[in-house]
């Protein structure tokens, strides 16, 4: 398994923040200039309409509820030094604090329950009643499970990830599957982010921080599993 580069990946990562910070807080119309895209006036966003999007959004939501399951039994079998699919504990470790700290504890319980931000299609700027806010302010505009940030895409960023680790492990034979599995996992947070954007549920920012989360996460629990590895 070729080793991360902690370092290269840290400075990609504060690139993304540093980034995403100035083009959603300095200039504020950007969210809406996005979401606009999508909405149309007197009709909505129709993509939202479009069912059999948002049942492929709800079988990936499904397929990332059901890894982590899986990443949670697999610690358990793993953990007297057993070997699951190729990979060990601390590997599956990764996958099960992941999923576990990520979409869960940071963005399902902390940041959609206080950060009080509408979605779009709650906002007046796109039909509804409650105010426009910015990403990163903490607001009234909304009681529990609010916009900021997306589950969802946290999940699917979350599933990508854990697919490029499941397939690390295989072998040459299996070098054509292993490439196409990960352009798969690549698609899905994609797809995730534009249905959730272009059904008027979630800005643009808050997808993009949904990632930078889900991969700041990932680094410093890659970093964590490599200090306990020296210390064995």
């Amino acid at each position: 398994m070729r080793p991360l580069d902690h370092l290269r990946a840290a400075y990609w990562l504060t690139f993304g923040w540093l980034a995403a910070a100035i083009l959603f807080r300095h200039f504020p119309g950007t969210d809406p200039a996005v979401t606009g895209l999508f909405y149309r006036p007197g009709a909505g966003f129709p993509i939202a309409r479009i069912e059999a999007l948002s049942l492929l959004r709800e079988g990936l939501w499904n397929a990332a509820l059901g890894v982590f399951v899986l990443s949670a039994i697999a610690l358990v079998w793993t953990w007297r030094g057993r070997v699951l699919a190729g990979l060990g504990a601390d590997r599956w470790g990764i996958i099960f604090w992941l999923f576990l700290l990520g979409p869960g504890v940071i963005v399902n319980l902390w940041l959609k329950n206080l950060s009080g931000r509408a979605r779009p299609d709650q906002t007046t700027l796109f039909g509804g009643e409650a105010t426009f806010s910015l990403p990163g302010d903490f607001t009234d505009q909304c009681a529990r499970n609010c916009s900021f940030v997306s589950g969802e895409v946290a999940a699917a960023t979350a599933l990508a990830l854990a697919l490029f680790l499941l397939s690390a492990p295989w072998g040459e034979r299996w070098s054509v599957a292993r490439k196409a599995l990960r352009l798969l996992a690549l698609a899905i947070p994609v797809f995730v982010m534009l249905q959730r954007v272009g059904s008027g549920r979630h800005f643009a920012s808050d997808a993009v921080f949904a990632v930078l989360i889900t991969l700041t996460l990932a680094w410093a629990l890659e970093i964590w599993r490599q200090i306990f590895a020296r210390d064995d």
